[in-house]
């Protein structure tokens, strides 16, 4: 049974190999190999022993999904950036074996219900690959509106582009995930 809680400093690299192996397998058709395999794996590990360093931090909310001692899942709301659009859903990745379960549902009922009274009454927005088919027909189902759509490059890659979905409210996409 999956049991789901904040993220604690000792769950850092259960979070990086998560999260680069399923970028690795999600943005296959996406991104060129040799970012996947050479550059990718430094930026996460870069990026999230800063965000696990300090846990609770006032900056982000991790929320795990664990299945035992291993890693089911996680999402990260980043709570300073791209403020403009209300509050970012940074990542969400749940692992194959779990796919398809309600993990990415439960997750995300879970970090938002931490939420602040003002904070549930913002946008929620998120920013995915609009080649990640299956990532994109997850946030169409859950209602999300495409806000904006613009091409990218990242660390020299080609171009590629980005759809920006936002949800009118947190609570919003509370009532779309309970459905």
């Amino acid at each position: 049974m999956l049991k789901y809680r904040p993220a604690h400093p000792s769950d850092t690299q259960m979070i990086i190999d998560l999260h680069v192996s399923m970028s690795r397998s999600a943005y296959a058709h996406i991104l060129p190999e040799a970012y996947l395999k050479g550059v990718l794996p430094a930026e996460k590990q870069e990026l999230w022993q800063t965000r696990c360093a300090v846990l609770p931090s006032p900056d982000h909310l991790i929320i795990i999904a664990c299945d035992g001692a291993e890693i089911a899942g996680f999402c990260c709301f980043v709570f300073n950036e791209e403020t403009e659009f209300g509050t970012y859903l940074n990542n969400l990745y749940v692992s194959p074996v779990f796919q398809g379960k309600g993990v990415a549902k439960t997750l995300l009922r879970e970090a938002l219900s931490t939420f602040e009274n003002w904070r549930k009454d913002l946008p929620v927005h998120l920013v995915a690959f609009a080649k990640n088919i299956p990532a994109t027909a997850v946030y169409d189902r859950l209602g999300g509106l495409v806000i904006e759509r613009r091409e990218v490059t990242r660390a020299g890659n080609p171009g590629v582009e980005l759809v920006r979905y936002q949800w009118p409210t947190a609570h919003n996409l509370m009532e779309k995930l309970a459905a």
